[in-house]
This record gives C-alpha cells, sequence and structure tokens, in this order.
C-alpha cells in the first residue's frame, strides 16, 4: 500500500461523513421545515452518506494492493478479487452482506427521498382514498421535525462505526498477508 495515495482515499471516505454530518445538523434547524433547503439538505446528505461507501471502497482497493481501475470499482469487482493470501476480503463480504434486502445499507442506497408511500387498502376499502382537508391540514401542522431525521441520525452513526471498524479490519489484514511473504 502506497501511503500517499491510501492518505488521499482515507480523507475523501472521511470527508464525505463530516459532510453527511454538516447537513444532518442542518436538518435539525425547525426554521428550514418544509422548506426547498431542507429538501435540498436531505439529498445532499443522502448523496454524500452513500458516496462513504463508494470511497470506501477504493481505500479497500489499495489497501489490499488490487489494481482494480476506477471506472471498474464495485464492491462486485472487489468480491472477485483476492487479497494476496488468496481468501476472500473479509470487509467486502460484510458490506456485500449489508448490501442485502432487509439490511440497513441496502435501505440507504435504495431511498428515494421523491417516492410517493404506497397507500394499504384494507380488505373492506374501496380502494379510494377520502381527504378531509381539516384532518389534513392538522396532520400537516403537527409536523414538527423532517420525517426522515431518525432515519438519517441511525444511519450517519452506523456508517461511522463500519467505516472504522472495516478499515481497521482490512489494515490488520492486509498487513498479516504481507508479513507472509
Amino acid at each position: 500500500m502506497k501511503m500517499k495515495k491510501y492518505s488521499v482515499l482515507k480523507e475523501l471516505t472521511d470527508s464525505k461523513l463530516r459532510y453527511a454530518q454538516i447537513y444532518l445538523d442542518e436538518l435539525k434547524k425547525s426554521e428550514i421545515l418544509g422548506s426547498d433547503i431542507e429538501k435540498a439538505h436531505s439529498e445532499s446528505f443522502l448523496f454524500h452518506l452513500k458516496g462513504v461507501v463508494d470511497a470506501f471502497l477504493a481505500e479497500i482497493n489499495e489497501i489490499y494492493g488490487l489494481g482494480i481501475k476506477a471506472k471498474k470499482l464495485s464492491i462486485e469487482s472487489l468480491k472477485d478479487a483476492k487479497s494476496n493470501s488468496k481468501k476472500p476480503i473479509q470487509e467486502v463480504k460484510k458490506l456485500s452482506k449489508l448490501m442485502g434486502k432487509k439490511n440497513w445499507l441496502y435501505e440507504l442506497k435504495s431511498f428515494n427521498l421523491n417516492a410517493v408511500p404506497k397507500i394499504e387498502k384494507s380488505k373492506k376499502s374501496t380502494g379510494k382514498v377520502k381527504f378531509e382537508s381539516g384532518n389534513l391540514l392538522e396532520q400537516i401542522g403537527q409536523v414538527e421535525s423532517n420525517p426522515n431525521l431518525e432515519k438519517f441520525e441511525e444511519w450517519q452513526n452506523k456508517m461511522r462505526k463500519l467505516i472504522l471498524e472495516l478499515r481497521e479490519s482490512a489494515i490488520f489484514s492486509a498487513g498479516k498477508s504481507s508479513k507472509k511473504k
């Protein structure tokens, strides 16, 4: 691993985490609730947090000296690659598992702010949705914070822990395999 190149890649991953945190902190300000600024901050938060994984893949590529070109870098290309020990890379295995359905990283990667919530029909329902304007206005007035804020905070915390854990594991594993040469 070339330390100078690795340092740049590590900084990119860390900066993505910091930028996501900046937007998350901005989303906590009640004065932006319901505005275009809130939506822009939500989209920026998601952009940076999703980008953490891509940036970290570049770190893994460098740590293990795999030499995969940036355009071809993906979880799949890293799964196909082997470290010097010829064993599958455990950090990629964990990321791949988290990208599977029913895991938080899958939910993050597939999250769409613009998705229209599905309306569940009961068996006795005619399928028609009835809106009562007074009730709807009351519900809108009761929204005091971004409904995604709790989920965003959870994802940010999980991502920070995941990157620290996987980075430490990769550096340790790559160090062990290079000593065996």
